[in-house]
């Protein structure tokens, strides 16, 4: 009698075959990887263009993951800018950006030119696969404490300054900071991008922002977001 031995392979996330602790193929349960029923899509909640100077604009998209452990590494995105008519003003831009998890976060581009057209709307997509992983839940939680902002010079060129303590127990290098100033009615204005070279734990820095002209209306609420990619830590 030959003996047959059988060997059993331990489940993993790689083998194409749902066993151990997953919940769906190569996904959930222990899984980095999260299955696409188990997340909710990230919800835009609006897109628009700033007019910077003339032929000049940077546009905002403003979104919300609200998975509480699950974010996204790298999704590819695009803009495009359109006049009055519906008709494109630029070319269109595109880019890639992390997502946070269990946040509201805004993604921003700037410097581009419509040459003698002026951009009245923008539309935002993201045009790549959305690949889901679980994250660390400290991530889910706000990691930054926003002191007040000080908004001088609004009569020429305005400067916004910020000021952005890390809450976290971890230490943030290139941290881009969004700043979206409101008019009385709620609707965004104004928005720039600036960057945090390093901010440690407990650790204070001040952002600074500025606008090559006046505002055309009253700011009565400015939002700073932090982003942090819960992927790439120190």
């Amino acid at each position: 009698i030959i003996g047959l031995a059988v060997f059993n392979k331990p489940a993993n996330c790689f083998d194409a075959v749902q066993n151990g602790t997953e919940t769906g193929i190569d996904c959930g349960g222990g899984c980095e990887l999260v299955c696409r029923e188990e997340v909710r899509d990230v919800v835009v909640w609006w897109e628009r263009p700033f007019r910077v100077t003339n032929g000049v604009y940077s546009t905002l998209a403003y979104f919300e993951n609200q998975n509480l452990d699950s974010a996204l590494q790298e999704v590819k995105y695009e803009f495009r800018l359109y006049n009055y008519e519906n008709v494109l003003v630029s070319e269109p831009i595109v880019g890639s950006t992390f997502i946070e998890p269990n946040k509201r976060s805004a993604v921003f581009e700037s410097g581009i030119r419509t040459g003698a057209e002026e951009a009245y709307t923008a539309f935002f997509k993201i045009s790549s696969v959305q690949e889901w992983k679980s994250v660390d839940q400290d991530f889910s939680y706000n990691l930054f404490e926003i002191g007040e902002s000080q908004l001088t010079n609004q009569d020429l060129s305005p400067r916004l300054e910020a000021v952005i303590t890390n809450k976290s127990f971890e230490t943030f290098d290139d941290v881009p900071v969004i700043a979206v100033l409101y008019n009385q009615k709620g609707n965004a204005v104004a928005a720039s991008q600036t960057y945090i070279d390093r901010i440690g734990q407990g650790k204070t820095q001040r952002a600074y922002f500025s606008w090559p002209e006046p505002f055309n209306e009253v700011i009565s609420r400015i939002e700073i977001i932090p982003r942090v990619s819960p992927f790439e830590v120190s």
